[in-house]
C-alpha cells in the first residue's frame, strides 16, 4: 500500500491503527491488497480473502482509507454467510438458529439495511402464538427474561427501509399481545421488573453472588426497562402511521410514565450515568451497563446529562466492556470482561449523536481492531487483552457482530436516520478518519442512494443533490435515483475530550459474621477503605469499622445490606439481613393438593404440575394481624439449568379465594436435584385482621414459554408482616 494512505486512525497503549495495518502485542494484521488480510502471530501467518464483489441489492462501500474498505466487505460477506438457503439469518458461525434479541438489534444496527428481506424472515420466524419468543435465560427464561420487546427495534428499523403498512399492522398486533400477556403476570408497577438484564444472562457472570435466579426475577433491570420505554416509543410511531392516534396517545403515556421512572429510580447519586439493576429490596447497584446506556442517550433519556453520561463511560484498552466495574469473583470473560461488537456499535451511535467525535473514534477503531486481529466479526473479546480466544464461549460472523460493523458505516461515518417522513444524513467524522468515503446503491423504499462524504467532522458544511445544492434531508415518499454529496467541516467549538475512565475490578462481596437486631457484623473485606450500611434501600451509615450499631426501633421489619468502598471502586451489595418483629413472621404447612384436597401433602412437601389434579394447593388456615405481608414459598424447580431453559415455573396466588398475583419460580438448582430448596421472591399483600386461607393455583394466567412443562416442588410458606 503507498505510503501516503498510512495515516493513523487510532493509537493508545494498547494497539496501533493506520490505514492497511493493526499492530498490538504478539500480533501484526496487515492488508496486503484491498482483498487480502494477513495475519500474523509470531511464526504463525494466515491470510483471509475478503471477496471483492458485493452480495445481490447490498450497498457497495469504498473509501480512501483501505481498512474501511475492506472491514465493510468482510461484514458483508460474512452477513451472506449467515443466511440458510431458507433465507433465514442465523445467530452465527457456532450458532444453528435464529434468536430474538440477535435479530432485533442486528436489523436496527444494518441488516434492515444490508438484507432486509432475510430480516423479515428472521423476525418472523420470532412469532410463535402470536407473541414475540422470549429467548432462553436464567431460570428458564420468560418471565425472568422479558427482553422479547427488542423485536420492536427490529421492525421499526425495517419498516423504515420497506415502508410496508400491511406488514407493520401485522406486527403491532404481535406486539400488542406480547406486552399483554407481560401484563398479566408481571406486577403493576411503573417500572417493569422483568429481572434480567436483557442478553446479560449468565447470572453467575453479572449478579452480585448471593442472587438467585428467584432473585433476578424479582428485580429490576436498567437495561430490560429501556427496552420496553423503546418498545411503547415504537409503538406509538408505528401506530400514527396506521392512523390509529388514540391508540398511539395510550402507549406515548406509558413511554412517559415509564421514562420518568427510570431517570429517578437508575440515576446515579451524582447523576453521572445510570445503574444496572435496582433489587427488589430498593438498592441501586450502580455498575454501569453499556448497551442499556447507550440506547437510553438515543432515546432522549440522558436528557440534560447525555453528554455527561456518555463521557462517564469506561473504557479498556480495547474498547467499551459490557459492564463496569467487572466482577472480580468471575476471573473469566464472557459478559463479565469482555467487550461484545454490538454493544460497541450502539455506543458509537450514542457518541456520533452527541458529536462526540473523541468517543467515535474509539468505538470505531475497537470494531475495526478486532475484525481486523481475528479475520472475522466474533461475537466478544476479552477486554485487557483484546483476544477472542480468552473469553468463555465465542463464534466466529456473529451476526449482531457482524452488524455491529455495517452500523459503524451506516450510522457512524455516513450518519443514516430517520425523522418523521425524512431521511437524514448526519455523517460523524472523526479527524483521524478524515478522507472521502462513499455508499453505493443504497435502497431505502423506492430510493437508490449513492452517498459521498468528504472531509471530517460532524457539522455539515454543504450538501450537493444531483449537482445542486440542497440539504440533507430527503422525503421517504421520494423515488429514483440521487447522488448525495456531504462536505463535512469540524464543529467549532471543539474542546479537548476528558481523558476516559479505565474500567477495574469491584471489590468483594461483604459476608455477614454474627449480625443481630442490636448489632450488625461482618467480615473485613481486602481493599475496602469504609463501609456503606443501608436500610430498606437507604444509605443508612458509613463506618470504617465492620460492624454497625442499630438504634432501637418499633418497626415491624426492617432490612439491612452492607457495601465495601475504597476511592476507586465498591463492592456489589452484601446478601440483606431481615430483621423480623417477634411474632412477625408466620410458616404454613401444606394441607391438601387439588381441587377438592383429592390428595395428602406426604413428608411436607407437595409436586405441582400442568393437570388438573395438581392444579390447587392450600395450605392451614392462619390467623393474622391487620396489615401488610411479604408472602414466600419454598420450592424446587430442578427441570433444567439455573443459566437457561423455558420451563420456569409459574403459579398464581390466592387469598380467600382472590388472586394476588403470580409467583415466579424459576430453576434454582442443577438438572434433577429435586431435594433443593431455596425462597421464592415475595408478593406482598394487604389483609384485614382474622382467618385467612392461602392457595397456590395453576391458572391460564401462569402459562409459560414452554406451554407444557410448568412443574415445581413446594413446601412451606412464609409470611412475613412488613408494614
Amino acid at each position: 500500500m503507498a505510503a501516503e494512505q498510512e495515516q493513523v486512525l487510532f493509537e493508545n497503549e494498547a494497539f496501533r491503527l493506520t490505514g492497511t495495518r493493526l499492530e498490538q502485542p504478539g500480533l501484526v494484521a496487515e492488508l496486503v491488497s484491498p482483498t487480502c488480510l494477513r495475519i500474523s502471530r509470531g511464526d504463525s501467518v494466515r491470510e483471509v480473502n475478503i471477496p471483492a464483489a458485493q452480495p445481490a441489492g447490498c450497498a457497495g462501500m469504498r473509501s480512501s482509507i483501505p481498512v474501511l474498505q475492506a472491514m465493510y466487505a468482510l461484514a458483508v460477506h460474512e452477513l451472506q454467510a449467515d443466511m440458510t438457503p431458507e433465507g433465514l439469518l442465523l445467530a452465527g458461525a457456532d450458532w444453528s438458529t435464529v434468536w430474538t434479541r440477535d435479530i432485533a438489534f442486528a436489523a436496527a444496527l444494518g441488516t434492515a439495511i444490508a438484507m432486509p428481506q432475510a430480516t423479515r424472515t428472521s423476525l418472523e420466524s420470532r412469532v410463535r402464538n402470536g407473541v414475540v419468543v422470549q429467548d432462553t435465560g436464567t431460570g428458564g427464561g420468560w418471565p425472568v427474561s422479558t427482553d422479547r420487546v427488542s423485536w420492536a427495534l427490529g421492525v421499526w428499523a425495517l419498516y423504515q427501509v420497506q415502508g410496508d403498512k400491511q406488514w407493520l399492522a401485522w406486527c403491532v398486533q404481535v406486539l400488542e399481545a406480547t406486552l399483554a400477556q407481560d401484563a398479566a403476570v408481571l406486577p403493576a408497577d411503573v417500572l417493569l421488573r422483568p429481572g434480567e438484564t436483557s442478553f446479560i444472562d449468565w447470572r453467575e457472570q453479572s449478579y452480585p453472588d448471593w442472587m438467585t435466579p428467584a432473585d433476578i426475577a424479582a428485580s429490576y433491570a436498567f437495561g430490560t426497562n429501556v427496552l420496553h420505554y423503546l418498545c411503547r416509543q415504537l409503538m406509538a410511531r408505528m401506530l400514527r402511521e396506521l392512523d390509529r392516534g388514540k391508540e398511539a396517545a395510550v402507549y406515548t403515556e406509558q413511554a412517559a410514565a415509564l421514562g420518568s421512572a427510570i431517570k429517578e429510580e437508575f440515576r446515579s447519586a451524582g447523576a453521572e450515568h445510570f445503574g444496572l439493576l435496582r433489587t427488589a429490596e430498593g438498592y441501586l447497584d450502580e455498575r454501569v451497563d453499556s448497551l442499556a446506556t447507550a440506547l437510553a442517550v438515543l432515546c432522549g433519556l440522558g436528557g440534560d446529562h447525555a453528554a455527561q453520561i456518555m463521557q462517564s463511560l469506561p473504557r479498556s484498552p480495547y474498547g467499551t466492556p459490557v459492564f463496569t466495574p467487572y466482577k472480580q469473583s468471575q476471573k473469566k470473560a464472557y459478559h463479565n470482561r469482555s467487550v461484545w461488537p454490538f454493544v460497541e456499535s450502539y455506543v458509537l451511535m450514542a457518541q456520533a449523536e452527541l458529536h462526540h467525535e473523541e468517543g467515535a473514534a474509539f468505538s470505531m477503531a475497537a470494531l475495526l481492531r478486532a475484525a481486523m486481529a481475528s479475520g472475522s466479526n466474533m461475537e466478544n473479546f476479552h477486554a485487557e487483552t483484546g483476544e477472542a480466544g480468552d473469553t468463555i464461549q465465542n463464534s466466529g460472523r456473529q451476526l449482531w457482530s457482524v452488524a455491529g460493523m455495517l452500523g459503524l458505516y451506516y450510522h457512524g461515518l455516513f450518519g443514516i436516520q430517520y425523522e418523521g417522513d425524512n431521511l437524514l444524513i448526519m455523517p460523524c467524522v472523526p479527524k483521524s478518519f478524515r478522507g472521502s468515503h462513499w455508499l453505493t446503491g443504497f435502497r431505502v423504499r423506492n430510493l437508490v442512494l449513492d452517498i459521498h462524504v468528504n472531509g471530517y467532522g460532524s457539522e455539515v458544511w454543504s450538501v450537493m443533490v444531483n449537482g445542486k445544492p440542497d440539504s440533507p434531508i430527503i422525503p421517504l415518499d421520494a423515488e429514483g435515483r440521487f447522488m448525495i454529496e456531504v462536505e463535512l467541516m469540524p464543529a467549532g467549538n471543539e474542546t479537548a475530550a476528558l481523558p476516559p475512565l479505565r474500567a477495574h475490578e469491584d471489590l468483594p462481596e461483604p459476608q455477614w459474621a454474627g449480625p443481630t437486631a442490636e448489632l450488625l457484623r461482618w467480615s473485613p473485606v481486602p481493599g475496602a477503605a469504609s463501609y456503606n450500611v443501608f436500610r430498606n434501600g437507604v444509605a443508612f451509615a458509613a463506618t470504617l469499622d465492620c460492624q454497625c450499631a442499630l438504634p432501637p426501633g418499633k418497626a415491624c421489619y426492617n432490612e439491612y445490606t452492607v457495601q465495601a468502598v475504597n476511592e476507586l471502586t465498591t463492592s456489589c451489595f452484601s446478601r440483606p439481613f431481615e430483621c423480623v418483629a417477634p411474632g412477625g413472621r408466620r410458616t404454613l404447612e401444606p394441607l391438601h393438593i387439588g381441587e377438592t384436597g383429592e390428595f395428602e401433602v406426604e413428608q411436607g412437601q407437595a409436586w405441582l404440575d400442568t393437570r388438573a389434579c395438581t392444579a390447587r394447593l392450600d395450605y392451614e388456615e392462619v390467623e393474622l394481624e391487620a396489615g401488610t405481608y411479604a408472602v414466600r414459598v419454598f420450592y424446587c424447580n430442578a427441570t433444567g439449568s439455573l443459566r437457561d431453559g423455558d420451563t420456569c415455573a409459574l403459579r398464581e396466588l390466592v387469598v380467600d379465594g382472590e388472586s394476588c398475583g403470580v409467583l415466579l419460580l424459576p430453576h434454582n438448582t442443577e438438572p434433577g436435584r429435586w431435594d433443593d430448596y431455596t425462597r421464592s421472591a415475595a408478593l406482598r399483600v394487604t389483609l384485614p385482621a382474622g382467618m385467612h386461607r392461602f392457595s397456590l393455583c395453576y391458572t391460564p394466567r401462569c402459562t409459560n414459554a414452554n406451554g407444557e412443562t410448568n412443574q415445581c416442588m413446594v413446601r412451606r410458606l412464609e409470611i412475613t408482616r412488613v408494614a
